[in-house]
């Protein structure tokens, strides 16, 4: 909200080509309006307005639930600056400003939003007595990794989680974090490898007013921001070596020093750390220190690839198809079995993430909007099934004695895929499994072909 009209068009270009959506409007009375009416991350508010004063309107945004207000000026009154401090705006800018510096504000603001409102839910959820986030499975491989984390969660101990990029590293850390002592307090996610080297440790440490050309205000980093709960550093491996040795002393003191201040600050917090990466050959190449590793591997958790728990993949497909027919406001489908089994069939590489990104594609450009078509997964997906091949008809051959004969062939198949498991073979069919009962009794099909040769041979016995 900004009566110049060329300031409103940088600040819309800014966060545009970023992918949000931007409402602007020179007028304080309007913008009042909107912030009545809608819910924005962000609120931009110059202080020179015409019809409204500005800090009137920025107290306002503060006062809206997850809304980060950050403060343009012309002015520079250090008292109008403090009142606008004091009542929790976000950040102060100073104009005129760089277009670099500004972006970089409005980013991290929005950020700061969406944090703040994924932990708002993360709260409503224990308040709830919800289970937790959505990891969800079947198999022991699930199972297995679900009783780790409620054995982990209630440690104060650092833990370290392994895994190929898209299993769920950082869905593991929110679980423990929200099955934790500090569910209460916030969960500080932080991508080393998402930030630029020179600004990483910014990031992390924080800044005082003056530490560098653009450092207007004090900015608390993310250690800070975690105290009281947990900081999840992803991708640990990325971190480089010079930042390495402050993070080990913070782990070790608790303590910290902002870039640019001359005073130690402490901070309570939980550390979690992910990597894709393994770290005890990092180690061996010098490029991550040994000291660190034995601080953050206390308690190691691996998640397994996609393709070792291949059970799960339906419970997976059923969640993302709930999830999206409720975010893409679509009816909810069932998948074809055809479809089913080329998912399964597959050896998802980029693992979970990837299956959760097929399954969104094919919701969104699925030509049935009853069921999930087998061609509305990827190539590399739905190519994973042979071409059948249909047998033929002999000349003067009995229609159903030849269809009997055939779905004996596949059942026979089936069973012998599953080791003979009724339930697994009755689901690969599509079949209920008194249904399938039914067809073997009907086909002369044993129920159990090894109890029967047992009895045939005791009875043979002289």
């Amino acid at each position: 909200m900004d009566d110049d009209p060329t300031i409103l068009e940088v600040v819309g270009a800014l966060l545009s080509r970023h992918g949000h959506e931007v409402v602007g409007t020179g007028s304080g009375l309007k913008g009042a309006q909107f912030l009545r009416s809608e819910h924005f991350d962000l609120a931009v508010v110059d202080l020179m307005l015409p019809d409204l004063s500005g800090l009137e309107l920025a107290r306002q945004g503060v006062a809206k639930p997850d809304t980060v207000v950050v403060v343009l000026s012309g002015s520079t009154s250090v008292e109008t600056a403090l009142q606008a401090v004091k009542m929790g705006i976000y950040d102060y800018v100073p104009k005129p400003f760089r277009a670099e510096a500004l972006e970089l504000t409005l980013l991290r603001a929005i950020e700061k939003s969406q944090l703040n409102q994924e932990n708002k839910r993360l709260r409503e959820q224990i308040q709830g007595q919800r289970p937790g986030p959505h990891m969800v499975g079947r198999s022991d491989v699930w199972q297995n990794l679900q009783t780790l984390l409620r054995r982990v969660a209630p440690s104060p101990s650092t833990v370290l989680i392994t895994g190929p990029s898209g299993t769920g590293k950082e869905l593991a850390a929110r679980t423990i974090h929200q099955w934790s002592l500090r569910a209460e307090g916030p969960f500080v996610p932080i991508h080393c490898g998402a930030i630029p080297e020179n600004l990483l440790e910014d990031e992390l440490f924080g800044h005082v007013r003056g530490a560098y050309t653009d450092a207007r205000t004090d900015r608390p980093g993310r250690f800070q921001q975690a105290d009281g709960g947990t900081l999840f550093l992803d991708e640990i491996g990325t971190m480089p070596m010079n930042l390495q040795v402050k993070l080990l002393r913070v782990i070790q003191e608790r303590e910290f020093t902002p870039l640019g201040s001359t005073r130690t600050q402490k901070a309570d917090f939980r550390l979690l750390a992910a990597t894709n990466e393994n770290l005890e050959d990092l180690v061996e190449q010098k490029r991550f220190r040994e000291d660190l590793f034995y601080r953050l591997n206390v308690i190691p958790v691996h998640l397994q690839p996609l393709r070792e728990h291949p059970q799960d993949i339906p419970v997976l497909v059923a969640h993302f198809l709930k999830k999206f027919a409720r975010e893409l406001d679509l009816p909810l489908k069932q998948v074809e079995p055809a479809a089913l089994q080329a998912l399964e069939a597959y050896a998802w590489p980029g693992n979970v993430r990837e299956l959760e990104n097929a399954v969104e594609r094919a919701m969104a450009l699925g030509s049935d909007p009853e069921r999930l078509l087998l061609q509305d997964l990827p190539a590399s997906v739905a190519g994973v099934l042979p071409s059948v091949t249909f047998p033929r008809l002999a000349q003067n051959q009995d229609l159903g004695r030849f269809l009997e004969d055939l779905e004996r062939h596949l059942i026979l198949e089936a069973l012998q895929e599953t080791g003979w498991n009724k339930s697994e073979t009755a689901r690969r069919l599509g079949l209920r499994r008194t249904t399938l009962l039914h067809r073997l009794r009907a086909l002369g099909i044993p129920l159990d072909p090894m109890a029967e040769a047992r009895a045939s041979l005791a009875g043979g016995l002289p």
